[in-house]
């Protein structure tokens, strides 16, 4: 096999303990990726930043690295690379401090059109959930691709919100491409190579580690006009994101919740230091100079042609969950009347009920 420069960049990829970091110190020392996967000991040592200890390990790692063997087998398993040598690589990414020299794929590469990141809490409320999903199937109706981690809550909820509008959405990992997580996302992630990507600097068998997500999310930033955040606690790594976006040049944009959750307590500090605030994707448009897009909320025309009665209730259901006392307290009707209505509107697929007799909007 006769192998590239890329091919070198991929191998120093699969050496223990070689990052983005150390590439690129690598590279700033040796011009092109074979010098330094050829380089010894005496070599190595001129590149100042690696110590003693971290170059005989990388030796003892490099040489017993059969690169061919670990070529064929990305081929065999189907795991393709783009990397920071090819043309194809990202130009948004390029230009960030820290890119990946190599991102691993799977799913159908192409040009990008404009991508919107939404990434917010893994604890994420209903009213999160289905925010994440309207805004993910709106931003794709209205063109975007929309990036996130494929982490619960927030962000699959986007994915699913893009792929529900038949939508190009992009999932970045923080670990290996066969490494899932968490692994009840392993569908959702099948689902997204159809159209879209399932993306990640780490080679293949590399487990979740806490370090590998704030780096994930440079790449999520990197690759994105502007990052939405949905729901955040005061602590949440979403807040990492928004950070880098700012750093890239990027727009950051967050939606407002309920004061007395604990999820809105990032959010409310994003956009109280200058986040717009956003409550409809014509706020998103608007930034980017983009002409609206009509996207009334599913539901809306079926609720005009129900009953008077079934209207009434429908207009106290919301993103939140509604129990069914406070809809008796807030119509007025008995609990009987109340959960009548409550079935039909069951029944239309207009709301759904949830644990402890509380109901919700079905789709927004």
């Amino acid at each position: 096999m006769s192998l590239q420069d890329r091919d070198y960049l991929i191998g120093l990829r699969h050496i223990p303990g070689v990052g983005a970091k150390t590439i690129r110190l690598l590279l700033d020392c040796f011009h092109t990726a074979e010098k330094a996967w050829q380089a010894g000991y005496q070599e190595l040592k001129q590149v100042g930043e690696l110590g003693d200890g971290f170059i005989e390990r990388f030796l003892r790692a490099r040489d017993a690295l059969a690169l061919e063997n670990v070529l064929e087998n990305l081929t065999r398993r189907d795991i393709r690379t783009v990397t920071i040598l090819d043309r194809e690589y990202p130009a948004s990414l390029r230009l960030i401090y820290d890119p990946p020299p190599v991102l691993f794929y799977q799913g159908r590469w192409e040009e990008e059109r404009p991508a919107l990141a939404i990434v917010g809490s893994r604890r994420a409320t209903i009213y999160g959930r289905k925010v994440a999903e309207k805004f993910g199937r709106e931003l794709a109706q209205a063109g975007f691709v929309i990036v996130s981690g494929l982490a619960r809550g927030i962000d699959s909820a986007a994915h699913e919100g893009c792929l529900a509008a038949q939508g190009r959405t992009i999932a970045v990992l923080g670990s290996g491409i066969d490494v899932i997580y968490p692994r009840e996302n392993v569908p959702l992630a099948e689902r997204i190579k159809e159209n879209g990507l399932v993306i990640t600097e780490y080679p293949p068998g590399t487990q979740p580690h806490k370090g590998h997500f704030p780096a994930r999310n440079r790449i999520i930033a990197g690759l994105s006009m502007g990052v939405l955040i949905v729901e955040a606690a005061a602590q949440s790594g979403a807040l990492i994101t928004a950070d880098l976006a700012l750093e890239y040049g990027r727009e950051v944009f967050a939606v407002p919740g309920p004061i007395t959750s604990p999820n809105s307590r990032g959010t409310h500090c994003l956009i109280k230091q200058g986040a717009k605030l956003v409550d409809d994707i014509g706020d998103i448009l608007e930034e980017f100079m983009l002409p609206a897009v009509a996207a009334p909320a599913a539901g809306e025309n079926e609720a005009l042609a129900l009953s008077p009665e079934e209207q009434a209730l429908y207009r106290h259901l919301g993103w939140e969950p509604v129990s069914l006392e406070t809809l008796v307290e807030k119509t007025g009707w008995e609990a009987s009347q109340v959960q009548a209505v409550l079935t039909m509107l069951e029944l239309n697929g207009l709301i759904e009920q949830i644990p402890g007799r509380q109901f919700i909007k079905r789709s927004l």
